[in-house]
């Protein structure tokens, strides 16, 4: 069992400190060096805009100034770990109210990013076509489960949307799944489950065995690619391994201390092929991010130097 040096823990830091966005930056005061919430809240908040969505490229692989419900996505993942907090409280019923107003009635849930977003930088996954929709959407789920469950933690704000009906919903929409295409679509419902234990069922558990047994790439030469490692299903050492063996788990952690020793961060996996300068800005915006997540699970799985 490896464990992530001092030193190289000192120069990840650095790297992020030199070179991640404030809310990275704040991120990382807060989680290792005693720093504030507020401060974390003020560096999300430059993201939000008037209509309480959020946008200004805090999902880095696309540069749309509007809102999005895939950004909102993001910024709940924040959030939500500050809900009681007054600021928070105030940002989180005003994204509540953008996401009641971009809701798709048809879809019973949202598309990823609106069409603006081809007017401004991207990776071309991210391209919205003629249908309106990006290749993302052809999976439901992303990010639609996840965000119904920020509606179920933050109901207290909610207006007009049927909450449970929706949770109901989106719970049975993961059920019917015959073939599992879409990692991120599994990751949306493991939040949402987080967010709905109640809706974990053997029935529901058995299903993301299944789901994750088919799309979780075990061996080591994959994980320099862009693909869904044990990791990036289980978030602690007490949580559902969904059959991946522990020895993966692991061998998975083993593998991020030794690039954060060779490298002294971790960078993204993928690259656009278009926009190549605007690509430069947010690699850079991304291993930040990506710095920042693989301290936080060496920390959670007991993997930094004492």
């Amino acid at each position: 069992m490896k464990t992530l040096s001092n030193e190289a823990f000192q120069q990840a830091r650095s790297y992020i400190m030199s070179n991640g966005r404030p809310l990275e930056q704040a991120l990382f005061t807060y989680e290792f060096e005693d720093g504030s919430a507020e401060d974390v809240l003020h560096a999300l908040q430059q993201f939000q805009n008037e209509d309480g969505g959020f946008g200004n490229g805090l999902e880095a692989d696309f540069r749309l100034p509007h809102s999005s419900p895939m950004a909102t996505s993001v910024a709940f993942q924040h959030l939500i770990r500050f809900a009681d907090h007054p600021l928070a409280m105030e940002m989180i019923e005003k994204a509540i109210r953008y996401l009641e107003y971009a809701f798709i009635e048809q879809r019973q849930g949202w598309l990823a990013v609106p069409e603006q977003a081809n007017d401004y930088p991207h990776a071309f996954w991210w391209t919205v076509r003629e249908n309106g929709m990006t290749w993302i959407d052809a999976n439901w789920g992303n990010p639609s489960a996840e965000l119904i469950g920020y509606l179920h933690i933050f109901e207290e704000y909610v207006q007009v949307l049927p909450v449970p009906k929706l949770v109901d919903q989106a719970v049975q929409h993961l059920l019917e799944m015959e073939n599992f295409e879409s990692e991120h679509e599994i990751y949306c419902y493991l939040r949402l489950l987080a967010m709905v234990p109640s809706q974990r069922t053997e029935k529901v558990e058995n299903q993301l065995t299944r789901a994750v047994q088919s799309l979780v790439k075990l061996d080591r030469e994959n994980w320099q690619k862009y693909v869904p490692f044990p990791l990036k299903f289980i978030a602690t050492p007490e949580a559902n391994h969904f059959g991946i063996p522990s020895f993966k788990v692991e061998d998975n952690l083993d593998f991020f201390v030794e690039k954060l020793e060779e490298n002294g961060h971790s960078a993204p996996t993928w690259e656009w092929t278009e926009y190549l300068d605007t690509w430069e800005v947010a690699k850079k915006e991304w291993s930040g991010i990506l710095t920042l997540g693989a301290l936080i699970s060496l920390r959670t799985f007991d993997r930094l130097e004492a």
